[in-house]
C-alpha cells in the first residue's frame, strides 16, 4: 500500500507542478505580469487556507486512519458532516468580508498600475470564493488520505488539475480579463471539492445533505485541532509573509518576477509532500501499535525526501540560470532573480526535511514541543524577513528564508529527536550530512563549468543529467536505498 501511494502521489505530483511551470509564461502572456502578480497574491491566500483550516483536515485524517470499528467509524461520519457545516458558516462569513474590502484592496493595497480598478474589486472576491471551495477541498482531501485511497485522490488532483491549467488558455485567449480566469478556477476547485466528497462519503457511508452536527465530537478533538492550527499559522506565516509584506512595497510587475523565481522554488516542497503524505497512514498506525516504534519508518522515509530534494535544491543553487532558461525563455534572470531562487531552493529543502520530524510528533498526537518549537522559529523569521525586505527587498527576503530555515533543520530537528526518537541523532545527521557533501561538491564543479550559454535545446538534456548524477551519488550514501537498489537488482538477476 505504501508503494502504490508513493507512485500515486508523485505520478499526481509531478503532474499538478509541471503545469504550474510550463503554464506560468502562458499566463503571463495573454494576461501581462501585473494580472500574473494577482495570481500570486491568490496563491499566497490559498495557502492560507491551512491557516483557516484551524487543523480540522488533518484531525479528519488522523480519525480515519484510525477506524477499528464500526462504532469508530459511526463517530468519524458525525465527525465529517459537523465539520462541513462548522467550515461552510466560516465561508459564508469570509465572502461577506471580501465584499466589504474589496475597494481597499484595489484601491489602496496594491500598486497597479494598468489593470482597472473594478477588474481587480471582482478578482478579489473571486479570490474569496476560490479560497472557500480549497478549504472544503482540502478538508475532503484530508479525508481521503485518512481512509488511505490516495490513488484515487490523485486521479481526482490530476483531472482537475488539468481543468484549472490547460483548459483555462482557451478561456483566457478568448476573454483576456483576469476575472475570466478566477471564475474559471473557482468553478473547477468546487467540482473537484465535490468529486472528492462523493467518494469519501460513498467509503464511509456519509450522506452529503444531513442535519447532523455534534459539537461534543468536535470539542473533542479541539486540542488537537487548534495545536494542528498554531502550526498551519506559522507555517503559513513564515511562507507566505514575504509575499505579503512585498506584495505593498514592490511594483506589482516586481511582485510578479519575485512570484515566479518562488514558484519555481516551490517545486522543492512539492516534491516532499508526496512522501510525507504516503507515510502518514504509517506512522498513525505504528503509533498506535504495541511496539510504538516509528524509528524505521522514519529513517526511510528521511532518506526518500532527501533524494528527492536535496539533489534538486543543489541543482538550483549551482546552475539558477540554466534552470530559469530550461523553464522560460522569458524568465526573468537578473541577479536578484538567480539570488532568489538559490536561496529559496535551499530553504525549502531545509524545511522539507524538517517536515517529516512534525509528523512523528501529529502521529502521537503530542504537538506541545513543536508548538514550541514553531513560536520560536516565528519570533526569529518575522523580524528577519520586515529587516530584509525594508532594507536589501526581495534579495534580502530570500536570504532570512535561506538562514531561519538552516536553522531549523541543523538545531531544531536535532531537539525533536531527542524527545521522540532518542539515540537516533548521530545516525540521522551523519546521513545528512553525507548527502549534502557528495551533491555539494557536484553542484560546485557544475557552477564553475559554467554552461549557461548553452542553447536551450541542449540544456534539457543538460540539467536532467546533472540531476541524475546527484541523485546517483546520494543513493551511494544511503544505506537503506542500497539495500533496496541491491535487492532489485538481485531479482533482475535471477529473472
Amino acid at each position: 500500500m505504501l508503494k502504490r501511494s508513493l507512485i500515486a502521489n508523485y505520478a499526481g505530483q509531478i503532474v499538478t507542478v509541471a503545469l504550474g511551470m510550463v503554464m506560468v509564461p502562458v499566463y503571463v502572456r495573454h494576461l501581462g505580469v501585473e494580472a500574473y502578480g494577482l495570481i500570486a497574491l491568490n496563491a499566497v491566500l490559498l495557502a492560507w487556507v491551512q491557516v483557516l483550516d484551524l487543523g480540522l483536515s488533518p484531525t479528519l485524517t488522523r480519525d480515519l486512519a484510525r477506524v477499528r470499528d464500526d462504532a469508530s467509524r459511526e463517530e468519524v461520519r458525525v465527525l465529517l458532516q459537523s465539520l462541513e457545516k462548522f467550515v461552510s458558516s466560516i465561508c459564508f462569513v469570509l465572502i461577506i468580508g471580501s465584499l466589504l474590502l474589496a475597494p481597499w484592496f484595489a484601491y489602496d493595497w496594491l500598486n497597479a498600475k494598468a489593470l482597472p480598478k473594478g477588474e481587480i474589486e471582482v478578482a478579489f472576491v473571486l479570490m474569496a470564493l476560490t479560497v472557500s471551495a480549497r478549504w472544503l477541498s482540502s478538508l475532503y482531501r484530508g479525508g481521503m488520505v485518512g481512509i488511505d485511497q490516495q490513488p484515487k485522490l490523485n486521479v481526482v488532483i490530476v483531472v482537475f488539475a488539468i481543468i484549472r491549467a490547460v483548459l483555462v488558455v482557451p478561456v483566457i485567449m478568448a476573454w483576456p480579463r483576469i476575472e475570466a480566469f478566477f471564475l474559471w478556477q473557482l468553478m473547477a476547485i468546487v467540482g473537484e471539492a465535490l468529486t472528492m466528497r462523493i467518494v469519501l462519503g460513498r467509503h464511509i457511508q456519509a450522506r452529503i445533505f444531513t442535519r447532523r452536527f455534534s459539537k461534543a465530537i468536535l470539542m473533542a478533538r479541539a486540542r488537537l485541532s487548534l495545536s494542528i492550527a498554531f502550526s498551519a499559522l506559522v507555517w503559513a506565516t513564515s511562507t507566505q509573509i514575504d509575499k505579503v509584506i512585498l506584495s505593498k512595497l514592490l511594483p506589482l510587475p516586481a511582485f510578479g518576477v519575485f512570484s515566479m523565481a518562488t514558484l519555481l522554488a516551490s517545486g522543492i516542497l512539492l516534491l516532499a509532500n508526496p512522501i510525507q503524505q504516503a507515510f502518514i497512514p504509517r506512522f498513525t498506525a505504528e503509533s498506535a501499535s504495541e511496539t510504538r516504534d516509528v524509528t524505521p519508518s522514519y529513517f526511510l522515509a528521511s532518506e526518500i525526501v532527501m533524494i528527492a530534494v536535496i539533489p534538486v535544491a543543489m541543482i538550483f543553487a549551482a546552475v539558477p540560470e540554466m534552470v530559469l532558461h530550461l523553464w522560460s525563455m522569458s524568465a526573468p534572470t537578473t541577479p536578484d532573480a538567480l539570488n532568489i531562487l538559490r536561496c529559496y531552493a535551499v530553504g525549502n529543502a531545509c524545511s522539507a526535511i524538517a517536515g517529516l520530524a512534525f509528523l512523528v510528533q501529529y502521529a502521537e498526537g503530542n504537538l506541545s514541543l513543536h508548538i514550541k518549537g514553531n513560536a520560536l522559529f516565528l519570533v526569529i523569521l518575522v523580524p528577519s524577513v520586515f529587516f530584509g525586505a525594508f532594507h536589501y527587498g526581495a534579495s534580502g527576503v530570500a536570504v532570512a528564508w535561506l538562514v531561519v530555515n538552516l536553522l531549523q533543520v541543523l538545531l531544531w530537528v536535532g531537539i525533536v529527536h531527542r524527545r521522540f526518537l532518542p539515540g537516533i541523532n548521530f545516525a540521522w545527521y551523519r546521513g545528512f550530512l553525507s548527502r549534502v557533501a557528495v551533491t555539494g561538491a557536484l553542484a560546485i564543479a557544475y557552477h564553475f563549468a559554467d554552461l549557461s550559454q548553452a542553447p536551450r535545446i541542449e540544456l534539457f538534456v543538460l540539467v536532467p543529467a546533472m540531476w541524475l548524477l546527484m541523485v546517483a551519488a546520494t543513493v551511494v550514501v544511503s544505506p537503506i536505498a542500497q539495500r533496496k537498489a541491491r535487492a532489485l537488482a538481485g531479482r533482475l538477476v535471477l529473472n
